[in-house]
């Protein structure tokens, strides 16, 4: 029995997934013991493709025809061998030792069911925007970084799927990622299916470990104001479909009001939820009038009286 199982869930993204293979293939591997790489191609069976396996490297690739991240996760975990599996995403890049420090965790710390890392962006943009403010943004790109010390999480931190591990046995116990939630192909940006299922594990049970690093590419494409636009009107509706956001229509109402009412008065408006900002401070208040309008939206209630 292989010592960690990788699971590495994908999209129609080859290039990057090849790359990133190829990384884990030169980086990844334990120094003691083994381990095992899975590939779930969620791709739709007309358009996949081959995916370039790095030589003698211990990867297999497996399908997965029900569209949707929940699925592609939900048939790797059955497709494990190892009791330790850990979530990769395709276009993610380990650091050094990779795989050894999570094996290494989850021997030292009994303790410890689920595991995240510290995730960096690594980006493909030749210079970000004036708008962009990595402190309040990157998390909605899947960074984290909680500093340099293992612990366990406190209130009002998480982990993100691009870079977490977890006891098998944990999905015994609670059950695996619900299908509701999760990213379907190109289709949607609904999240939050590992976050739904760490609230039933309890934040008590869940380690933050900075050497378990990885790099998340943050693609040309992802670096505009309609992608994270975009990105937080998901955010809110996978709020909303796992029952953590606040769905009162008065309250919701007048935070939209709140914070409209913070911006100049020209956008005072309708436009305040697409006028191009000057700043970081002028976009965080665009989004967050997005992600209060889009939880009222969510429930066929105008923002506006």
């Amino acid at each position: 029995m292989p010592d960690l199982s990788v699971l590495v869930c994908t999209y129609d993204r080859y290039p990057v997934l090849n790359e990133a293979l190829a990384t884990l293939a030169e980086r990844g591997r334990p120094k003691h013991g083994r381990h095992e790489v899975i590939v779930v191609d969620n791709t739709p069976a007309a358009k996949r493709r081959p995916i370039t396996l790095p030589e003698g490297a211990p990867m297999r690739v497996i399908p997965c025809d029900n569209t949707g991240l929940s699925n592609a996760r939900n048939a790797g975990i059955a497709a494990a061998q190892s009791e330790v599996l850990v979530f990769l995403d395709d276009d993610a890049f380990v650091c050094p030792d990779w795989c050894e420090k999570i094996v290494s965790l989850f021997r030292s710390k009994p303790e410890v069911r689920v595991a995240g890392g510290r995730v960096v962006p690594r980006y493909d943009s030749p210079a970000l925007p004036v708008w962009y403010d990595s402190k309040r943004l990157s998390g909605y790109l899947s960074c984290l970084d909680w500093g340099s010390a293992g612990r366990f999480l406190r209130r009002g931190e998480w982990i993100v799927g691009a870079n977490m591990a977890w006891r098998k046995d944990v999905f015994q116990e609670f059950g695996y990622f619900d299908a509701k939630l999760g990213r379907k192909g190109a289709a949607s940006l609904l999240s939050n299916e590992e976050i739904e299922l760490l609230e039933r594990i309890g934040i008590e049970n869940i380690w933050y470990e900075p050497t378990m690093e990885v790099e998340h590419l943050v693609s040309v494409e992802r670096m505009t104001l309609p992608f994270f636009r975009r990105r937080v009107y998901w955010q809110a509706i996978s709020d909303m479909v796992a029952g953590i956001s606040i769905s009162e229509a008065g309250w919701l109402r007048k935070q939209y009001a709140e914070t409209v009412l913070q911006l100049p008065p020209e956008h005072r408006n309708l436009d305040a939820l697409n006028f191009e900002p000057r700043d970081p401070e002028q976009y965080d208040i665009q989004l967050r009038a997005i992600y209060a309008a889009a939880l009222l939206l969510g429930q066929g209630i105008s923002p506006t009286p």
